[in-house]
């Protein structure tokens, strides 16, 4: 039995907390307040702010820890690198870590290993600095140290440029913004894992997103679209960003676009992290049939695990989301599962709860996933299964 800490304790590091305490060790985190979704399923926690890397280093002296973890999330992986390397035990390189927020920075790295970018990358230090730079349409400007779509333009024309630049300002935390080129294409997510010199490559998923009426469809397919070829360039593609970027361990999420002018990848945002929305959790796991959190777990007390992938399954999930409204009930829909290619339900909404116009992943009732012979196929059946479990989720006006 191991101790391990957990750098951080909010919903995203729960699943850790809990899966460290599920394969017989001893869980401890630190985070910066009370009431911390986590701190109820540790072992021992500490009010330490994530980012007060002596703070954390002398906790997890004192309890005399066998590993760092931190998962879901960037902000904490430099506290947890630099706690892990002062007590000489697994961690990544803290120049690696040190980047992991700041997108710019990534993007540089980027450009300087040579991996595909489209053209020039530069950041604007603050808005004194907004009129030393020439500005060529069409870009994308975005927060340095931004996350998700916060802060996010795409500038289509010259005069969108003042108010494209004003709400990046807005949305980054230090002042600081980024330009890069536009590339028109199809986006997808690629999950890839570092371990022993090895990049794998564990999915690469089309994001199919659009409203239909007061609510999107929105689904998540593995390979949907992909050519043997394009698979091809884009795992060489990855494997070079790991590379350039020093990514010594652990899971990595890319965003990337298949450019409809040269058919190459242009990976466009990266994550040294593991992938939300249930790609890592989920998606990976039944795809794939590796658990990229076991094997972080294993990985961070120094253990040995076999990252390779056992198989390749077509998966595609569905975010349950209905019309606005209350639920009044949610009936019991396990029966579901195994019928129809249905291979999981998860459910994050209960009988009562509100369910308001879509605007965020925290507004959906759940998920459904499906596998197929082909993307296609799976992608079929897991809008089946969203059509059928309209049945089991009873939600009235209001």
């Amino acid at each position: 039995m191991s101790k391990i800490l957990v750098i951080g304790a909010a919903a995203y590091q729960v699943p850790a907390i809990r899966r460290i305490k599920e394969l017989g060790h001893e869980a401890y985190c630190v985070d910066y307040k009370e009431g911390q979704p986590g701190f109820p399923f540790a072992d021992g926690y500490r009010i330490v702010d994530v980012r007060d890397k002596d703070g954390c280093l002398k906790y997890a002296q004192e309890i005399g820890v066998d590993g760092v973890l931190t998962w879901g999330a960037t902000l904490t992986l430099e506290t947890a690198s630099y706690v892990a390397s002062k007590m000489s035990l697994p961690a990544l390189p803290l120049d690696t870590a040190r980047i992991a927020t700041n997108k710019y920075l990534i993007r540089k790295k980027l450009t300087e290993s040579g991996l595909n970018v489209g053209g020039d990358v530069y950041a604007i230090l603050g808005k004194d600095d907004v009129p030393n730079h020439e500005y060529r349409v069409p870009f994308v400007v975005k927060p340095c140290d931004g996350s998700g779509s916060k802060g996010v333009k795409i500038v289509m024309d010259e005069a969108e440029i003042e108010d494209a630049l004003q709400y990046a300002f807005e949305g980054a935390r230090n002042q600081e913004i980024y330009v890069e080129p536009f590339v028109k294409g199809e986006e997808f997510s690629v999950e890839a894992f570092a371990c022993d010199g090895e990049v794998y490559i564990y999915s690469i998923v089309k994001t199919n997103f659009a409203w239909k009426g007061v609510f999107p469809e929105y689904t998540q397919t593995t390979y949907l679209g992909i050519s043997s070829e394009m698979e091809s360039a884009i795992e060489e593609e990855i494997r070079k960003a790991v590379k350039a970027l020093d990514v010594s361990y652990g899971p990595v999420n890319f965003d990337l676009i298949i450019s409809e002018e040269d058919g190459m990848p242009y990976i466009i945002d990266v994550g040294i992290r593991n992938g939300q929305n249930l790609i890592a959790s989920h998606i990976v796991p039944y795809s794939r049939g590796v658990d990229e959190l076991n094997n972080s777990i294993n990985l961070c007390i120094g253990e040995s695990i076999d990252a390779k992938p056992r198989k390749k399954s077509y998966i595609s999930s569905r975010l349950l989301i209905y019309n606005p409204g209350k639920i009044a009930e949610i009936k019991p829909y396990d029966n579901l599962i195994g019928q129809r290619h249905v291979v999981d339900v998860i459910m994050r909404k209960k009988a009562g709860d509100m369910l308001p116009v879509y605007q965020t992943k925290a507004d959906i009732c759940g998920w459904v996933l499906a596998y197929g012979e082909t993307p296609e196929i799976a992608l079929k059946y897991s809008n089946e299964a969203w059509q059928n479990l309209k049945k089991y989720i009873i939600i009235e006006n209001v």
